[in-house]
């Protein structure tokens, strides 16, 4: 486990199953820029669709920043924001 200590295994919410794919395939593209480009691609066009289904940019991004790292402190982040109501915005009269 050299290496790994660091890793930590969420459960992500269901919505977040391409991005899982998409940074899976980032990660093991290894040196292909190519490739790796197109699903860097792929993943701004999913994160912008997410947010226009009405999902919170707050949770995306918390989603986004636990799969590009993996790491345990981003998962602990990634369940609060996902556990967090949204905010509603409200104009004082």
């Amino acid at each position: 486990m050299h290496g790994f200590h660091h890793r930590a295994v969420a459960d992500l919410p269901d919505w977040a199953g391409d991005l899982n794919n998409y940074y899976w395939r980032i990660r093991n593209e290894g040196r292909d820029k190519t490739k790796r480009r197109k699903y860097y691609r792929r993943v701004r066009a999913e994160r912008l669709r997410l947010v226009e289904a009405g999902i919170c940019l707050n949770k995306v991004d918390a989603v986004c920043k636990y799969l590009v790292s993996l790491k345990q402190v981003n998962a602990d982040r990634m369940h609060v924001a996902l556990e967090s109501e949204p905010q509603q915005l409200s104009f004082n009269f």
